[in-house]
């Protein structure tokens, strides 16, 4: 490049300056880049064969219709779930081809085979001697007991109960009798009683019997029975009792018990009203659970009319007894 050819754009450029005008390049023209040509471009060995200047192509025989997807089975989302069909979905019977739910037992079922009873099916029986002392007190000595006896399962027994005193040279005890019971439970801990009593001794009496029978709160057994007699007279029956355990086998053992008469009768000596009130303290010795003896102390008071009849027959309204026994059952 010489001098002249530089200087004539410095030239315009000074011109254009002092005319206040745009200098005029001559015009380039404008060009496109060029294209590259990527089949001329390496390609890694995994990529050799292909082409990247096209679009990937489906293959000669598919056909539009092919990938139409049918909608027509699918639940309109719009619609109210009451009216689609769930019926494919979940529920409905089980096929007649099945599993028995009862072929792990190969067609066996319970037929109550002896030993294999279910725990509310268990027949069983058992007999408590819950007394059986010797007594002696302010009317001499003598003997006492309270026994009972059931058999049947969780859901009916058949009850055998009798109380009673003797004391030689004296009349038996009023409260002597016998009981037999169908006992059904009604709770967990509370079971209903229907049957029939029998007294012992002069005056006796055939009595219907129905009561409960339970463990009320704070661990307290408890009896309470109604009589209608034959002869429509009424009479009544409650009993308590607690185990205070001062070690496993060392048990302090405190009743309660009373008699209530509709009518009254010379020949038993009880009047109408409340008959006796019993209390007792009994402390037992567990040597095993199922024998166990035990000392206590027993005092009892008859009331109202009862209390009258006695003091006409110079006996005391009130007695006061040492006993010593045994508990046992089976």
């Amino acid at each position: 490049m010489n001098l002249l050819t530089m200087s004539r754009p410095v030239a315009a450029l000074l011109g254009a300056l002092l005319l206040g005008t745009r200098p005029a390049f001559a015009a380039q023209p404008e060009t496109a880049p060029p294209e590259r040509d990527h089949s001329a471009m390496p390609m890694p060995d995994g990529m050799a064969g292909h082409s990247m200047g096209s679009s990937p192509q489906l293959p000669t025989s598919a056909k539009p219709t092919d990938m139409k997807m049918d909608m027509g089975s699918m639940p309109d989302p719009d619609a109210p779930m009451e009216k689609m069909d769930m019926g494919s979905m979940q529920g409905g019977s089980a096929p007649p081809d099945a599993r028995d739910p009862d072929a792990y037992a190969e067609g066996f079922v319970y037929t109550g085979m002896p030993g294999m009873e279910e725990a509310d099916q268990i027949v069983f029986g058992k007999l408590l001697a819950d007394e059986l002392e010797f007594l002696s007190g302010n009317e001499g000595e003598g003997f006492n007991w309270s026994v009972e006896g059931n058999y049947g399962d969780d859901k009916n027994k058949v009850w055998l109960r009798t109380q009673g005193q003797k004391i030689p040279g004296q009349p038996i005890d009023p409260t002597t009798d016998g009981e037999v019971l169908w006992w059904h439970p009604y709770t967990a801990f509370w079971g209903t009683q229907l049957g029939l009593r029998q007294d012992f001794g002069p005056g006796a009496h055939h009595y219907l019997a129905a009561g409960i029978e339970g463990l009320a709160p704070y661990w307290f057994d408890v009896e309470a029975t109604g009589y209608v007699g034959e002869d429509g007279r009424l009479s009544a029956r409650c009993k308590a009792f607690y185990d205070l355990r001062f070690t496993n086998r060392l048990i302090l053992a405190p009743s309660i018990e009373a008699n209530v008469y509709s009518r009254s009768e010379d020949q038993r000596g009880l009047d109408a009203g409340l008959g006796n009130l019993e209390g007792g303290l009994r402390l037992r010795y567990e040597v095993h659970r199922k024998f166990a003896p035990y000392i206590g102390y027993v005092w009892e008071r008859f009331f109202a009319g009862t209390a009258d009849l006695r003091r006409a027959e110079d006996e005391p309204v009130s007695e006061r007894r040492f006993v010593a026994g045994l508990r046992l059952w089976w």
